[in-house]
């Protein structure tokens, strides 16, 4: 059969949905040397859709060894060595890319996109702009654009993005997560928050069909129970998640682990060994992961992850086990009636808020959180400000956290404490652009530069913790409290002040050191947390006392007693099947 017909074939076969039988023509026709660039273009479309990147690579070089200057290549290329772990690489061939072809989005964003992964969101917004710029209805590029201004602390406008994102495709759902993932960052109304995403909730559930369960109703058995997550990986929520899977009673209960990890680590590996069942749902249909999930007779399913990237609520919207829950992932409701139940604690959501959260509120007895501390987390050390002769305050929460209200406070805590500087640290601070920007924003409250200290991030895990020994007292974010960057703080011995709010976002830090037996440190308003500053700044040695005591006061507190809290959690799912069973 003549060769051009050949691949006439192969394309129609890879439009009509069948890409191996595509595939299997277009592998023989590329075999000969003189393969046609048509056939080698449609090879790397074919490998790309297959996640075959290591083929792609070659593929294009091919392509470019015969037109070094053919954009789409380079293009392709681009996003070839960036799922291969080759952002460097990557980045240069998109810039190719966009060289060779000014007006070619989908090359920006692409590049935005691995710019982003780098931390260098000033220089991925420009690209994502540019992008915009040639294409304004690159609903893609809209969205990414939305996540690169949030994470440099413009939640507002990275808020308008996802706002016109939403105009042109009203199911995005990224673009529906990020959006709702980011009021939490400037609004602290818990009726404002569920009313958002419950609005989103009512169309999602939509589609929803009635299950019927195969699951045995005896309240006594051994339970299935299964967690689905895009964190099991080195992540902030895996600090909360792994001791609960290490403690689980496996005579009561089977763990199943239904990953979205889209690239597994050592971390990975670590969770995998936890699991009784490991199953890997990142390329599954919705349909597919709901099939398998009831497949698997799972009696109690479990969303860690919010409106998080990454999640599969697109699962539990559509009801794939008998009794489902939300954990540890995500600051509040998801906004999904068919998730039953919120694990949560008595600082975290105040009951008068129960009637904001589509889910019914669980509390536990004692803490939501079990922080594992990081093996690698260096000692304590002695109180900075006596080395100093200032105090230092410091914070290593997200930009998009810090904001105006937030600088509002820190800055009056500034001025009451004469001669102090402040020390944020952060991955996108590494970008002389946005250290300007926020400058800027306490420079509008009266706050010199010299006064701040920005950093990035360091990729070192020990040296991110060791930062720490620089820091007199962490300062908490408002209306967005920190959760992971609070437990380090206090296991470092830097004491945390929080200002607690209205919503599970702004008083998670309440529940942290409630948990950790250091309530004096919550504060009911600006005025308290200003004071709160104060008081621990001109009492040395109490702030030296406190430091020495912190992380062995923590390790024996609840928020690190991690049988006691596998135990109330273990309780808590006990009681929801048993009463699952006794139901009609």
């Amino acid at each position: 059969m003549d060769s051009s017909i050949q691949l006439n074939l192969a394309q129609k076969h890879f439009e009509a949905g069948f890409p191996d039988e595509a595939w299997r023509i277009v592998k023989v026709l590329i075999a000969a040397p003189d393969a046609s660039q048509l056939a080698v273009t449609l090879a790397v479309t074919l490998r790309l859709a297959a996640g075959a990147f290591d083929d792609v690579v070659v593929l294009c070089r091919r392509l470019l060894s015969q037109n070094p200057n053919d954009p789409e290549a380079w293009n392709n290329l681009g996003q070839a060595l960036d799922q291969l772990a080759q952002p460097n690489e990557a980045i240069a061939a998109f810039e190719r890319s966009v060289a060779l072809s000014a007006s070619n989005s989908s090359a920006y964003n692409n590049l935005g996109v691995v710019l982003s992964g780098q931390g260098r969101f000033a220089a991925a917004a420009t690209a994502f702009s540019s992008a915009l710029k040639h294409d304004p209805k690159n609903v893609a590029a809209l969205v990414n654009l939305g996540v690169a201004l949030v994470e440099r602390g413009d939640v507002a406008q990275g808020l308008q993005q996802f706002e016109q994102a939403l105009s042109l495709d009203p199911g995005n759902q990224a673009a529906h997560d990020n959006r709702l993932f980011a009021i939490h960052n400037i609004v602290d109304d818990p009726k404002i928050l569920f009313e958002k995403h419950r609005a989103w909730g009512r169309g999602i559930e939509q589609s929803a069909v009635a299950k019927v369960f195969a699951n045995t109703r005896q309240p006594d058995r051994r339970l299935r129970v299964g967690y689905v997550s895009p964190d099991f990986r080195q992540h902030s929520v895996a600090f909360f998640v792994e001791s609960l899977l290490q403690e689980h009673d496996r005579n009561s209960y089977a763990i199943y682990c239904y990953s979205q990890v889209a690239w597994p680590d050592t971390t990975t590996a670590r969770f995998k060994k936890l699991a009784d069942h490991w199953c890997d749902v990142r390329n599954l249909s919705t349909e597919a992961t709901v099939d398998q999930i009831i497949s698997d007779q799972i009696d109690i399913l479990v969303d860690l992850a919010g409106h998080t990237m990454g999640n599969r609520l697109d699962v539990f919207a559509q009801r794939a086990a008998p009794i489902q829950l939300s954990a540890i992932g995500y600051p509040g409701t998801t906004g999904l009636i068919h998730i039953d139940g919120r694990l949560s604690d008595a600082g975290a959501d105040l009951p008068a808020n129960d009637t904001y959260s589509s889910e019914s509120v669980i509390r536990l007895p004692r803490s939501m959180h079990c922080y594992s501390p990081p093996p690698f987390a260096p000692g304590t050390n002695a109180l900075p400000y006596h080395n100093e002769g200032v105090v230092t305050f410091g914070s290593f929460n997200k930009l998009a956290k810090i904001s105006d209200p937030t600088i509002k406070v820190w800055s009056d805590v500034l001025k009451a404490v004469p001669k102090s500087r402040l020390l944020i640290k952060t991955k996108p601070l590494a970008e002389t652009a946005t250290q300007s920007a926020l400058a800027a924003k306490f420079a509008a409250f009266g706050i010199e530069e010299d006064r701040l200290e920005l950093c990035g991030w360091n990729p070192d895990d020990e040296g991110h913790l060791a930062t720490y020994h620089r820091v007199d007292i962490a300062l908490d974010t408002y209306p967005y409290n920190g959760t992971t960057t609070t437990c380090e703080a206090l296991w470092m011995g830097v004491p945390v002040i929080t200002l607690a709010g209205q919503t599970h976002a702004s008083r998670v830090g309440a529940s942290l050191l409630e948990s950790a037996g250091v309530p004096d440190l919550i504060c009911g308003s600006p005025d308290e947390f200003v004071a709160c500053a104060v008081k621990l700044s001109t009492e040395p040695t109490t702030l030296a006392a406190l430091r020495g005591s912190m992380r062995q006061r923590v390790a024996t507190s609840a928020i690190c007693n991690a049988k006691a809290y596998t135990i109330d959690v273990e309780r808590a799912y006990r009681a929801l099947w048993q009463r699952y069973c006794a139901s009609v």
